[in-house]
């Protein structure tokens, strides 16, 4: 196989990466792209302009999932794609990168594949996942509702009060939420999935090496804690006689940190966001609600964190704790991360193996027996979900280049195919 007809178009890429940066860009740099809002809503309609450009067939789904795909000439009919995609929606405030790296990325793999005219028999997808980030309620929605994985209500419920749910936004697109089951799909349509993406933490960039060959993928559960207490006058009430329920959060704050932090290095949790009712400078606080997000590859941790947690708000008047979404650690594909390796041997290009701390779409593939990987590109200085995360172009190629090669070689391999048949086997 002749894989250096496969060329990555590196000015392509980058412009393709500066324009889908534009779309919700703040003046520091930035970006305000909440999943469905107006600015991802352009975002997404650009990008499948880009799809089509490219020769792919798009179309989007019931839960706005966009998939792109490429059929090979002839005889493909019945047989499942390899697949590669991310998310186009950002954190509030975020950076340029996270998601759109994968996007970019996996179309350009595959215009270098159709160039090279390498016989791909298989269809190859390019899929942009709805709310990745979870600005609604939880993250990586789309990929689980491809699969039938959400939570009972869950498009029906939103982060807090005032904040559109998911199916406000689908309604908004014209989309009848009522018909979200429609989206799901048969793992048996998909022979691999995988993903591109920026590292989001410093590993990489501190050591100058350009591809990141990720493991595994840890746990994530995300809770919600809410805080009562009594609201009222914050001159006239003595401090003896109050209910604040900012206090008490406080504490629980501190608790939470020392608790998780006494079960080692393994673990990690974080209390991000923080709501106080009623909010004004001059009235004690009646209600706090917070998240609290834990993350670790090792599931025993977290059932022993959200029991210490759990103590913590049992002693706390007016404080609970809701479970918002329970997400499995996965493991990638031993294949896989053998064929990105190879990827890499081939082209002079070094690797390191290693597990992400994030969650993202494709965590949720290797449940439904998907044989899946994923490849980090460096980001500069680690910094992610903030304006000040950057890639350097020359890596976003390096890594495009791994994800074709990947792809072809995936298409190519006997030993995928028997990989599948065993995992669909259990």
């Amino acid at each position: 196989m002749d894989y250096s007809a496969i060329k990555i178009n590196e000015r392509r890429l980058r412009r393709d990466l500066e324009d889908l940066g534009r779309f919700g860009e703040e003046p520091d740099g930035g970006i305000l792209r909440p999943a469905l809002s107006d600015a991802d809503l352009k975002a997404r309609e650009w990008f499948k302009g880009r799809m089509r450009e490219a020769g792919l067939s798009v179309r989007e789904d019931a839960v706005a999932n966009i998939i792109g795909r490429l059929d090979p000439p002839s005889g493909a009919e019945g047989l499942p794609c390899i697949a590669t995609g991310s998310h186009s929606d950002a954190v509030l405030h975020g950076g340029k990168y996270d998601g759109a790296a994968g996007l970019c990325c996996g179309l350009e793999a595959i215009r270098a594949i159709q160039r090279s005219g390498l016989p791909i028999h298989c269809p190859l997808e390019l899929i942009v996942f709805t709310d990745e980030e979870g600005g609604h309620y939880a993250g990586t929605f789309g990929s689980r509702a491809m699969f039938d994985l959400l939570v009972e209500g869950e498009i029906y419920k939103s982060r807090g009060a005032g904040s559109p749910f998911l199916a406000q936004s689908l309604e908004r697109m014209g989309k009848d939420p009522a018909q979200y089951a429609r989206a799901v799909r048969s793992p048996s349509e998909f022979r691999a999935f995988l993903e591109l993406h920026i590292e989001q933490g410093p590993v990489l960039d501190s050591l100058g090496i350009p591809v990141g060959v990720v493991e595994g993928i840890v746990a994530i559960d995300r809770h919600l804690i809410e805080v009562k207490g009594k609201a009222g006058h914050a001159g006239t009430t003595p401090m003896r006689l109050r209910d604040d329920a900012l206090v008490k959060a406080a504490g629980i704050i501190t608790a939470v940190n020392r608790a998780v932090r006494a079960l080692g290095n393994e673990i990690v949790g974080t209390i991000g966001e923080m709501k106080v009712y009623p909010g004004a400078f001059n009235i004690i606080p009646g209600r706090v609600e917070m998240t609290l997000d834990l993350r670790s590859m090792k599931k025993p941790l977290l059932k022993k964190a959200r029991g210490k947690i759990r103590e913590i708000l049992r002693s706390v008047p007016g404080a609970r704790l809701t479970t918002a979404l329970s997400k499995d650690g996965s493991r990638m594909d031993r294949r896989i991360m053998e064929l990105i390796e190879e990827s890499c041997r081939r082209r002079g290009i070094s690797w390191k193996r290693m597990s992400s701390g994030a969650g993202h779409d494709a965590m949720t593939f290797p449940a439904q027996g998907i044989p899946t990987g994923m490849i980090f590109i460096p980001c500069g200085e680690g910094k992610s979900h903030c304006p000040e995360e950057s890639i350097r172009w020359e890596d976003a190629a390096t890594g495009a280049q791994i994800l074709a090669d990947t792809i072809v070689r995936i298409a190519f391999s006997a030993g995928m195919k028997s990989t599948l048949r065993k995992t669909f086997a259990r």
